[in-house]
């Protein structure tokens, strides 16, 4: 197949961009309250619009915070030793770019669309600039065969002060910058990333195309198989919520009782129209006569509790499928067992294992391009980034779990790593601490012993 143009290029990345993008704003409403609106028929007023979105659970954060949180890089290892000059160099292109944040937004995206995206450019001082990017603007090409890479990739932005669109394309060596106007020739606001873009400018860059993807399993949001369930529970909330309103208040009618059903006048003895609704006012201290045959009859309220039970049981068959705590979505289930929350926290953990196996890869690729931005050698030498167990466990069970380990004949380095959740540039730390202690605890028992070297010539 012949290599396609800069046109092409630009053609295909658009349009794909402009496919994924609806699917994008759907999965991202489910986590900031925009999810579709439950629908009750149609012609909906905007005062009921505004009513429906009283019903909207933020399910979809949950879902995704839940999970992202038990996803912590606690460490970069270059090579063998974790305080070469390698080692500090990635640790502190990690903190100058604030990966721990800008990591935490991708891994995000990917839970919520499917994929996150790292761009890594060069700053004005020469060093890697890594940044994350949102999938509403941009959009990479995965290769086939090596998904955290990228064939080709699309950044577009809107500047809304100058009224122009912009534009950047990185493909087959080449970042090429594009621009156009944000309106077309009916003055109407343009809405797709596709259509006529104006050359700028054209730079060429070296090795790869400069992004890392963060792929999620199937390429899916954690809770996109399970949006009918959501919608589901956003219903049931609407419906009660409807429920309650149209009977917050009790309704109260006048009833005739008397055989020849008369009822009460329309009109007094002067014939003027009565009004009732000012006669009988309620009110605290409020007394009202009624004539004979008349009485007052009094709707009563709806048992909510049926209604309650249902959504509740959606939460629950949610929280299963999308092997999140009980606890995290209904507060009133952080009292269950313990052995009936031991397996919804192994599942997510489990779940958290797997996300982590499926990002360290791309984030090892993210600090290899960063250090070669900037012009180091790794030679033979290895990136590999660290995360912490994913087993949310309290300090008390961390330390009982390593007086185990270490019973069992387990190296300290071990026990700190793989229980602790200790850095590798942790681990160091304290083998150097440890070691100083041990010779400082030493030089004191021999000043001890020299002291006490005269006594025993005096005697």
């Amino acid at each position: 197949m012949a290599a396609r143009t800069l046109d092409q290029w630009v053609m295909f990345l658009t349009d794909r961009m402009d496919q994924t993008r609806t699917r994008v704003d759907f999965l991202r409403g489910y986590t900031n309250g925009n999810a579709p609106l439950p629908e009750m028929g149609p012609n909906l007023r905007k005062s009921w619009a505004a009513f429906q979105k009283k019903a909207l659970a933020n399910s979809g954060a949950l879902i995704v915070d839940t999970l992202v949180e038990r996803i912590k890089p606690n460490g970069i290892l270059v090579g063998d030793d974790p305080q070469s000059e390698l080692a500090l160099q990635a640790r502190r292109i990690w903190r100058d770019n604030r990966m721990d944040v800008a990591f935490k937004d991708a891994a995000r995206d990917a839970c919520t669309v499917g994929v996150g995206y790292l761009l890594e450019t060069v700053g004005t001082d020469g060093r890697a600039v890594i940044t994350r990017e949102k999938p509403e603007q941009f959009y990479a090409e995965p290769d086939p065969t090596r998904p955290w890479k990228s064939i080709g990739a699309l950044k577009v932005w809107r500047n809304v002060s100058e009224g122009l669109d912009h534009m950047i394309m990185w493909v087959d060596g080449l970042s090429v910058a594009y621009a156009r106007s944000s309106y077309d020739q009916q003055d109407q606001l343009i809405r797709r990333v596709s259509g006529k873009w104006d050359l700028v400018s054209v730079a060429p860059y070296e090795g790869d195309v400069p992004v890392v993807i963060l792929e999620n399993k199937d390429r899916m949001g954690e809770f996109e198989a399970h949006v009918g369930l959501i919608d589901r529970i956003n219903t049931g909330i609407l419906y009660r919520l409807v429920t309650m309103a149209m009977q917050t208040y009790r309704q109260r009618a006048l009833k005739t009782t008397s055989a020849d059903g008369a009822g009460l006048p329309d009109e007094d003895e002067n014939g003027d129209q009565i009004d009732y609704q000012t006669i009988f006012e309620p009110g605290p201290g409020a007394l009202w006569e009624l004539p004979p045959g008349v009485e007052i009859w009094e709707s009563q309220t709806v048992d909510l509790t049926p209604m309650l039970s249902a959504v509740k049981d959606d939460w629950r068959e949610l929280a299963g499928e999308t092997h999140t705590p009980l606890s995290a979505m209904l507060p009133d289930a952080a009292n269950q067992s313990a052995s009936g929350a031991e397996q919804p926290m192994q599942q997510l953990v489990f779940k958290a294992e797997d996300r982590i196996a499926r990002f360290k890869p791309a984030m090892d690729v993210c600090i290899v391009k960063a250090l070669q931005i900037e012009g180091a050698d790794l030679g033979d030498q290895t990136v590999e980034i660290k995360f912490e167990p994913p087993a949310s466990i309290s300090m008390t069970e961390k330390y009982a779990a390593a007086a185990q380990a270490k019973a069992a004949g387990e190296a300290l380095e071990t026990i700190q790593e793989n229980i602790l959740g200790y850095s590798p540039e942790q681990i160091a730390q304290d083998k150097q601490r440890r070691a100083e202690a041990q010779l400082a605890m030493q030089l004191g028992l021999m000043g001890q012993h020299d002291q006490s070297e005269p006594e025993q010539q005096g005697v």
